[in-house]
């Protein structure tokens, strides 16, 4: 029986599924790169005419920081769960 033939073991599986959830993470995180520099001019374009800033836009403008915020801390929970689960791999090798 060749080698490619051979069912794979679990930690093989693991380690398939984890390269995968590595390239999602990383295509997600690239759209989001770039939604934060479309919404970084924004800010800048912004904050050049300061009399135009009105509550609805200061109230966008907190909403969206609130947003940025919170979708870091999840980017960086799914690295750190990544991150456990590929030393726990790496050590049963």
């Amino acid at each position: 029986m060749s080698e490619s033939n051979l069912p794979l073991t679990e930690d093989a599986i693991k380690r398939e599924q984890l390269s995968s959830d590595f390239v999602n993470l990383g295509d997600d995180f690239a759209k989001f790169s770039e939604e934060c520099a479309f919404l970084f001019d924004a800010f800048a374009a912004v904050t050049r005419e300061p009399e135009c800033i009105t509550e609805h836009t200061s109230e966008g403008i907190r909403h969206l920081c609130y947003w940025l915020k919170y979708q870091v801390i999840g980017y960086r929970e799914k690295i750190g769960e990544m991150q456990a689960c590929w030393r726990v791999l790496n050590r049963k090798k």
